[in-house]
């Protein structure tokens, strides 16, 4: 569809200019804001002269624009629609004297309490504007969240309808193909400085990156409940850290010790580090008296579910401070094992799904035996395909979501490929690329986390730990977090590598038992050594002594050296080669040549 474009002036907002003053909101329309933050929502809610039904994508901001408006304009409230707002609630909402009844809902509450608060609901469909705002969340989030598409049939009923969104995404439903499009355009630059840093390490380049940063007031976006866990213990930053999630996230934390989240954000509520899950990522204004620094984290290895897209998420994660920010910065790692299609192939491949799926469907149909006809329903039900049918019509929001994720994961195969996409949005940031490799990378803690047997798991940690020292007595120091974490839980690896190197530890097959006995033996050398000056000053070379002397020569060097043993006179055959022997009646040890340690 050819593009209508819209002229926004710096520093002005939508309700300032033209068409929106005296035209107000088109039907039958897209519009992609090219910025969020430009007042659309406001523009809708504050002076669109229309009865307004508006589908925003999560309850927080439905909270936060009702309280700012109703505080502000108490005689012309508008009703936000989410849990303890039930179906009598918006009825009495509908019978005020208020001009232009403003509802604003989930696309969830839309289906369950909306429409069930109409009595008459042509009326609705007659005298209500339906906006659907962040709209390419359908396409996103449809996957997880079929509900989101449930207005849509809805939607066409309406006389009056659009769809608005600073990152829309193409949708295929052949509903929209006569909507027009409008892009809002600012005249001016309005691009951001933004670092992506491609790492083998999340939590060692951001550790590095904060130390650096040395910020007091830091928000990082990363949608992982268990990342945000592993970040705050490994780092130790739980007393100054909040975390903002969905409810059940929060439980989830709380389970694994971690207190501080909640899933209603505050500003009061902030910390130094505040992690934000996908609930904040779009629509929610975030509005403090500070310029944040802001962190994205994409971890591909231990969260594929954490990927952002630089189309779509990026660009709502950099425009949910209203006042600005102070930097801009996405850390990920990457896997070259990922497997995406094209357009062309992801379109290829849902087909051969369909037409087997719909296959089974025919052949259910016509099964007259009961086995047959359980089996081929089981296959139906329990087939990943089963998603992409709503009531027995493929629903096109799911295609548009395969398309959409199988593109997006396309970008974290590589670095080059993560590059590429981002250069598509030069209008919207000022690039800087920077690369970090660290000793130890994710993917070896993630072969780590996939062995079977403790033999494999021994083997890939000596690895880290030979990473660590990195050979040819190059030491690398290694991260605290990982340094920690490893060396508690393998502690006969850690020490065993220390005592017997590399080589050593492969010479004992990485048996636990064999380690634990070569560790004996190594532990037992190197006391040796530590004590030779000491027992070499008391004890000559080509001497006798005789074994009372010994015994209490001995003793006097196990006390210096705090060893815990009762001191025998054979003892002193461990440093010297000798032997017992018998003179005038008193056992003595004749003693020869220094031993060499480092031999045993």
């Amino acid at each position: 569809m050819e593009a209508i474009i819209i002229k926004l002036p710096k520093g002005k907002y939508l309700n300032e200019i033209e068409p929106f003053k005296s035209k107000g909101l088109d039907t039958d329309s897209i519009y992609h804001k090219e910025i969020p933050g430009c007042g659309f929502t406001t523009y809708a809610v504050e002076f669109f002269k229309h009865h307004l039904i508006e589908i925003l994508p999560n309850v927080p901001v439905i909270q936060g624009k009702e309280s700012e408006h109703n505080e502000k304009f108490p005689d012309r409230r508008i009703l936000g629609v989410y849990k303890g707002v039930d179906v009598d609630d918006i009825k009495a909402y509908l019978l005020t004297d208020v001009k232009y009844k403003k509802i604003l809902t989930t696309p969830e509450g839309f289906a369950d309490k909306v429409v069930k608060a109409f009595s008459d609901l042509n009326e609705m469909y007659e005298k209500f504007f339906l906006l659907f705002d962040e709209c390419e969340r359908i396409i996103t989030d449809v996957s997880y969240r079929g509900n989101i598409a449930a207005p849509i049939d809805e939607l066409f009923k309406f006389k009056k309808k659009a769809m608005v969104s600073a990152t829309v995404l193409p949708f295929s439903d052949e509903r929209f193909k006569d909507f027009k499009y409008y892009i809002i355009e600012p005249t001016y630059d309005y691009s951001k400085p933004l670092t992506v840093i491609g790492t083998n390490s999340i939590i060692s380049s951001l550790k590095k990156y904060l130390d650096e940063l040395k910020s007091e007031h830091i928000c990082i976006f990363f949608n992982s409940t268990n990342g945000i866990n592993a970040i705050v213990k490994n780092l130790g930053i739980a007393s100054e850290s909040r975390t903002f999630c969905a409810q059940d996230s929060v439980v989830k934390l709380m389970e694994k010790g971690y207190k501080n989240a909640s899933s209603h954000f505050a500003v009061e509520d902030m910390r130094r580090h505040n992690f934000f899950t996908s609930r904040y990522f779009s629509a929610v204004d975030m509005k403090v008296n500070y310029l944040p620094d802001i962190i994205m984290i994409t971890d591909v290895l231990f969260a594929e579910h954490s990927i952002l897209d630089p189309h779509t998420e990026v660009i709502q994660i950099s425009g949910r401070f209203r006042n600005g920010v102070n930097s801009l910065t996405h850390i990920t790692n990457f896997d070259p094992s990922l497997k995406s299609k094209n357009e062309e192939e992801a379109r290829y491949y849902l087909k051969g799904c369909f037409d087997t799926y719909d296959g089974f469907v025919e052949s259910h149909a016509k099964a007259t035996n009961p086995g047959s006809k359980d089996t081929l329903k089981k296959a139906i039900d329990d087939s990943t395909v089963n998603a992409f049918y709503t009531n027995g019509k493929i629903n096109t929001f799911m295609i548009d979501n395969y398309i959409y994720e199988e593109r997006v994961k396309g970008y974290y195969q590589s670095f080059d490929n993560l590059k590429a996409a981002y250069k598509l949005r030069e209008k919207h940031f000022k690039l800087t690329f920077l690369q970090e490799k660290h000793p130890v990378g994710d993917n070896t803690l993630l072969t780590l986390n996939t062995r079977q047997t403790k033999r494999e798991k021994y083997i890939v940690i000596a690895g880290i730990f030979e990473e660590w020292t990195g050979g040819n007595g190059r030491y690398v120091s290694p991260p605290d977090w990982l340094l920690g974490g490893l060396t508690v839980k393998y502690p006969e690896i850690w020490e065993a590598h220390n005592l017997l190197g590399a080589e050593g530890l492969k010479r004992t097959g990485f048996d636990l038992s064999t380690i634990k006995e070569a560790v004996k033996k190594a532990r037992k050398i190197q006391l040796h050594k530590s004590m030779q000056p000491m027992v070499y000053k008391v004890f000559k070379e080509n001497t006798t002594y005789s074994e009372t002397s010994i015994r209490k020569k001995v003793s006097t060097i196990y006390k210096t050296f705090k060893i815990e043993k009762n001191a025998k006179a054979a003892d002193i055959l461990d440093f010297f080669e000798g032997h017992r022997s018998t003179k005038k009646g008193v056992h003595v040890y004749v003693l020869k040549n220094k031993k060499n340690l480092a031999a045993k």
